[in-house]
């Protein structure tokens, strides 16, 4: 994974993170229920990335996604993110 890559990945997973903490707040001392709450978002995030990202890309890892992926992976997450707290 290209660091570009990684660090999208890290805002993917902080944003929903920070969204269901709004939605359902942990307490910071409860390692595991954050440990739990980040492999869920994670998953969540790879069914997400399977629902918007093309096929041809998803089957060529090498390949950099063009803008208009991009594009649609950031709102596929803000409206995820939207959808948790409540806007949507």
């Amino acid at each position: 994974m290209s660091s570009g890559t990684h660090s999208y990945f890290d805002w993917q997973v902080s944003t929903l993170m920070l969204a269901y903490d709004v939605a359902e707040p942990l307490a910071r001392d409860d390692q595991e229920a954050l440990g739990k709450r980040q492999q869920d978002v994670e998953q969540e995030l790879h069914h997400l990335a399977h629902a918007v990202i093309p096929e041809s890309y998803r089957q060529n890892p090498q390949l950099e996604f063009p803008p208009e992926v991009v594009v649609e992976m950031t709102k596929a997450t803000l409206r995820r993110a939207a959808t948790i707290v409540g806007l949507l």
